[in-house]
């Protein structure tokens, strides 16, 4: 998966909502505001400015230090992104959703334990909303350790919370890839295929794995679908040069 898609998956939301320390300071407001549209507008840049004003007016607002980080995230600068977690842990009493994204970052920056850390304190605070969230990062983080057993013993933890997650179900093909367990790998595939149907790198990965195992036809027409359903995307040009390899 691209990682700064999976990493999206891994965050928690940025609200507008439960902001009632920022209208303390109404100047705040505005600019926060305007900075989540930009940044769900996907234009980190507009939102890193108004981020910055917020900060500047009300600076001990947890909720506009992990607005700011978050743009800082998608402009990978992590090293400031990673200051203002940890302001708005600071501010919010260890908030487990900011300890969430903060493991997230970690793992953009490839600091694996530091991630498996964090996403294990947000994971074990009944408040958390999303603890699914949190344990499945954990899983990648093992995994991108390469400590397979460990990561799938993460996932298993997920499952258990949400079984119908399409990703997680992914993270363990993946997984199961890696140990050469070909026959899981395939089955876990398949899940992530049965939740999200039009799910391109799961058609892609599980492809590559049929077409090791000489099921040609059935991989070819994996193939097929993706370049059919999105052919100018990343996965529908990978998809599109295998076929033509294929013939």
């Amino acid at each position: 998966m691209l990682l700064r898609t999976f990493i999206t998956v891994l965050l928690i939301a940025l609200l507008v909502g439960c902001v009632s320390s920022i209208n303390k300071q109404p100047k705040a407001m505005p600019h926060y505001t305007l900075g989540l549209s930009f940044l769900q507008s996907d234009n980190p840049t507009l939102a890193l400015r108004e981020f910055l004003k917020a900060v500047e007016l009300n600076p001990k607002n947890p909720q506009v230090h992990a607005a700011l980080a978050r743009a800082y995230q998608y402009k990978k600068a992590y090293a400031l992104a990673e200051q203002h977690y940890i302001k708005a842990l600071a501010y919010s009493d260890n908030d487990p959703k900011y300890q969430n994204n903060l493991a997230a970052l970690y793992i953009s920056m490839e600091r694996w334990d530091q991630a498996i850390d964090y996403f294990q304190k947000a994971s074990e605070n009944l408040l958390f909303m999303r603890p699914e969230l949190a344990k499945m990062g954990k899983g990648y983080a093992y995994y991108r350790k390469g400590d397979y057993p460990e990561a799938l013993q993460a996932y298993r933890e997920a499952e258990s919370i949400a079984p119908r997650q399409a990703t997680l179900h992914f993270h363990v093909g993946e997984t199961y890839a890696a140990l050469g367990q070909l026959d899981l790998a395939v089955a876990s595939y398949e899940k992530a295929l049965l939740y999200a149907p039009t799910y391109s790198e799961a058609r892609y990965q599980l492809a590559v794995l049929l077409l090791k195992g000489q099921h040609i036809a059935e991989a070819r027409d994996l193939l097929t679908a993706i370049v059919e359903q999105d052919p100018l995307s990343d996965w529908g040009m990978k998809a599109n040069d295998f076929l033509k390899a294929l013939k």
